[in-house]
């Protein structure tokens, strides 16, 4: 995948993801405050460590469902 591609791929998902949250804003809660956020798909997999003293990352796994309307 090339770097645009990928830059247009985590675009969709973090726009996926917000309408998740402003659908089920619960789910803020199970992210801790200061933590990044990793979207794992089958395109992306874990490939990041923990550098600093921050907050463990948070891993999103995602499920993508879309209803026609």
């Amino acid at each position: 995948m090339t770097n645009k591609e990928q830059i247009k791929h985590d675009i969709v998902v973090a726009f996926d993801f917000a309408e998740q949250i402003i659908d089920n804003p619960a789910l803020l809660d199970k992210i801790p405050e200061g933590a990044s956020v990793t979207f794992l798909d089958d395109d992306n997999v874990k490939t990041e460590k923990i550098l600093s003293k921050r907050p463990a990352p948070k891993y999103v796994k995602v499920k993508r469902h879309f209803e026609v309307l």
